[in-house]
């Protein structure tokens, strides 16, 4: 009795569960490299798979490479969504060895390398390519962007930059106000991160610094706690913040990228075809993460308009409003400079003055 199957359909069934168990005992060469693999780097991150297609960070594709280009002998395990630690945590677990990489934002990375204080200063970069082309340039990679994180036990991963652009300033919907000039912040709530540089350059406004944390910010946004961010496009649409928000001011101060490392010591004790993989890994990363940001921009700023968010650039003179209430160049920066490294500051301004030239 065939219980309404005919014969050919059972002969079927039969033949598709012989392959399947046949499947399942055939040897897996990538898995059982893995499995066997002489060298496993931990990676961790506060990323998502959802949150990849606002904020590309190009992990997954690192993760990829850098097994391909190690020819089995390194497994790259991924650890997501800040499952092993907020931003400001994971870079003391690549101190101490509890995981072998990360990747975190040049703004949470500050306590463990002040130098990166100076990116954050206001109007440093002109725009976006010249923020990048200093990332590539042999200016950087000698100077102490890259030796202060070594001294402190941490290498960093040229190439894995994740610079997700220019952060913008929205207004709430409750606030409903657009943001021109600086005037124009008086007597708004505005919520800042725990940046030093951030916090002092709202402080040169008329807005009323807040510090929020992050997971609470819609619901700050959305009730009134705060009237107006300062964040990135893709982080405020990965995270749904964009619903609450009226009008968006592409004011193009300070940007929203990020910094990976992997432990120094674990590094240095790899054999060089490894060390070539991941840093050729890291390398191809930064070309795809930037081609494909660009993508992504592309459709939150569609989405945004579609929304009716407003969306506001500066006029010169508007631009010429900001420089002079809050850029690098006014007198309250000059302690942060020394602090930070007066010569790198100069450095930096000189390699973007010849760029502009």
């Amino acid at each position: 009795m065939t219980h309404g199957i005919d014969m050919p359909r059972r002969r079927l069934i039969h033949t598709g569960l012989a392959l399947a168990a046949g499947a399942a005992l055939a040897p897996l060469p990538f898995r059982t490299a893995r499995a066997s693999a002489p060298h496993r780097m931990l990676f961790a991150h506060t990323f998502s798979q959802s949150s990849e297609k606002y904020v590309v960070t190009g992990i997954e594709l690192f993760k990829e490479l850098a097994e391909k280009y190690s020819e089995g002998q390194l497994s790259v395990d991924l650890h997501e969504g800040g499952k092993l630690g907020g931003q400001t945590e994971l870079p003391q677990k690549v101190q101490y060895g509890a995981i072998q990489a990360c990747q975190v934002s040049a703004q949470n990375f500050t306590p463990y390398a002040e130098v990166f204080n100076l990116l954050d200063l206001p109007f440093l970069f002109p725009d976006k390519d010249a923020f990048n082309t200093y990332l590539e340039s042999p200016e950087f990679a000698a100077s102490d962007f890259m030796t202060q994180p070594a001294r402190k036990g941490l290498r960093i991963l040229p190439g894995m930059w994740a610079n997700t652009g220019f952060r913008v300033i929205c207004a709430s919907k409750r606030n409903n106000r657009r943001i021109h000039v600086p005037q124009d912040l008086d007597g708004v709530k505005l919520r800042v991160t725990n940046s030093k540089i951030e916090q002092q350059t709202f402080a040169l406004t008329p807005a009323s610094p807040v510090s929020i944390n992050w997971a609470e910010t819609y619901q700050a946004m959305q009730q009134g706690a705060v009237d107006a961010l300062h964040v990135g496009l893709g982080p405020l649409t990965a995270n749904r913040i964009h619903e609450v928000l009226s009008t968006c001011t592409r004011i193009n101060m300070s940007f929203n990228a990020h910094v990976a490392m992997v432990s120094r010591s674990w590094y240095d004790k790899l054999p060089a075809a490894i060390r070539e993989a991941i840093d050729r890994a890291a390398a191809e990363c930064w070309e795809y993460q930037k081609r494909q940001q660009a993508v992504a921009d592309d459709a939150m700023w569609s989405e945004w308009k579609a929304a009716g968010i407003e969306i506001i650039d500066l006029s010169r003179e508007e631009r010429s409003r900001w420089l002079e209430a809050v850029g690098h160049r006014r007198p309250e920066w000059e302690p942060w400079k020394k602090r930070y490294g007066n010569a790198l500051y100069e450095q930096i301004t000189a390699f973007t003055a010849k760029k502009a030239a």
